[in-house]
């Protein structure tokens, strides 16, 4: 018996195993900057969820060495998109703990996207997975 994978689930393989380059504006700079997909051991997890009437981020790190900052992002835009505009919400030092929560209170309805930016000591950035969330009415 032969097994067929559908194009969704190729592709789906091609996907996790590709690195990807998305473009972000730092807000010092306002330059360009580079940033790259988080490999999974990077980023142990990252959630979303409502909580009252704004979107609490909780994110953890497998390591803390050589992470100098993060910064939380959302946008309501496709967030595979390279030309996708993304805001910052809030920022923070690495304190050397393994987990970090911040809370977005300025959200409007729509499909939120957000990521974790990690700022690592030699200049580069990594970015965790994007989590979505859906607000109806606020």
């Amino acid at each position: 018996m032969k097994t067929q994978f559908s194009s969704f689930a190729i592709s789906a393989l091609i996907l996790s195993a590709t690195t990807f380059t998305t473009p972000a504006i730092s807000p010092d700079t306002k330059e360009a900057v580079k940033v790259e997909k988080a490999q999974a051991t990077d980023f142990s997890f990252f959630r979303t969820h409502r909580q009252g009437k704004g979107i609490a981020a909780s994110w953890g790190i497998t390591s803390s060495a050589g992470v100098v900052s993060f910064q939380l992002q959302k946008t309501y835009e496709d967030p595979n998109d390279t030309y996708s505009e993304w805001t910052e919400v809030a920022s923070g030092t690495c304190n050397g703990s393994r987990s970090y929560k911040c809370i977005d209170g300025n959200v409007t309805p729509g499909f939120i996207n957000y990521r974790v930016l990690a700022l690592m000591e030699d200049g580069s950035t990594m970015a965790s997975a994007v989590s979505t969330v859906h607000i109806v009415s606020r």
